[in-house]
């Protein structure tokens, strides 16, 4: 909930942070490549062919997001480094399986290979519903979604915000 002169917003937190990552994520594939944590061990992952090949082609790009992979050879890749803003409690291997199966979902939408790959990796990096925030972390979402081109709705759609004024409000006291 966040306090206007007119009443509050309630915000979608999964919404909203989607949003952000998603304008983010975009712009990061505009040549503006995302910091990357460099793992201490690499890590390799083996994918089935159909997935290898997928990752093959847009490998450039997921690295733009804050990656760093590399052909293993075969249809093995090393993870050198993930995206250095990654939330806790998701390995660099659970997140890439996760970007390659929604991006293999989004293809019947027919968006580019940048905005699909950034829709993707918005949907999974983001925070989920009722995962708890303090009210620094919740300002800062809030004015990093209000500093988006579009804050209104989630990549898929979805409205990151209802707005309630207090003189409707009022009315439903009445």
């Amino acid at each position: 909930v966040s306090h206007l002169k007119s009443g509050f917003l309630l915000i979608d937190q999964q919404a909203a942070s989607e949003r952000v990552l998603f304008e983010r994520y975009l712009t990061a594939l505009e040549n503006h490549p995302i910091a990357t944590q460099k793992a201490l061990f690499p890590k390799t992952i083996e994918l089935s062919a159909a997935d290898a090949a997928l990752l093959r082609d847009i490998l450039e790009e997921v690295n733009c997001l804050g990656f760093e992979i590399t052909e293993f050879g075969g249809n093995t890749f090393a993870i050198h480094g993930s995206p250095s803003e990654m939330q806790s409690g998701i390995s660099e291997e659970m997140l890439l399986e996760k970007v390659l199966a929604q991006y293999k979902g989004n293809l019947e939408l027919q968006l580019g290979n940048r905005e699909n790959l950034a829709r993707s990796m918005a949907r999974n990096a983001a925070l989920r519903k009722g995962q708890s925030l303090n009210p620094q972390e919740m300002q800062d979402l809030v004015d990093r979604l209000f500093a988006c081109s579009v804050p209104y709705n989630s990549p898929s759609g979805r409205k990151c915000f209802i707005q309630f004024d207090l003189e409707e409000l009022q009315k439903q006291f009445s």
